[in-house]
């Protein structure tokens, strides 16, 4: 049985060496859902640099491919060759969907028209200042962990 397993030939994937480096990096960033190396190392857990380095090309080593088909429902195969199928029918491990730039720039996008809709109906009803936001202005703050305190 030993002898078996030896003589049977070891598959190795290997990358077309016609792929284009900006074709892998649309898909790994589709898959990903960013293309900031911040989220991406988030949801993989991997460091930021590798995930800079995955979005500037480079093909990830076995961990990350494993992280990729866990936390994604994307086929590993379709993120390295562009063929076959790309999405395998797994859900995500994680409740809350990751928002892509597109998302992130269209709720962003509607903040500011409920805001200037409101302003509106209040300058109309008032001889207020009101004071109007543009997208540009629009700044986000991030809390990396809540801190609950207790007193007596």
């Amino acid at each position: 049985m030993c002898h078996n397993r030896r003589s049977m030939s070891r598959r190795k994937l290997t990358i077309d060496e016609n792929i284009e480096n900006s074709d892998f990096i649309e898909r790994f960033i589709e898959v990903c859902g960013s293309s900031q190396p911040a989220q991406v190392s988030r949801l993989l857990n991997i460091s930021y640099q590798a995930a800079n380095n995955y979005l500037n090309g480079r093909f990830p080593d076995t961990k990350v491919l494993l992280a990729v088909s866990e936390q994604t429902p994307y086929s590993i195969h379709w993120l390295l060759t562009g063929k076959g199928k790309k999405i395998v029918g797994k859900a995500r491990k994680e409740i809350t969907p990751i928002l892509t730039d597109e998302m992130k720039a269209f709720i962003r996008a509607i903040c500011v028209e409920v805001v200037n809709q409101s302003a509106v109906v209040q300058k109309e009803n008032s001889q207020t200042k009101t004071v109007i936001l543009t997208s540009d202005n629009i700044k986000s703050e991030k809390v990396k962990n809540e801190i609950t305190t207790l007193s007596d």
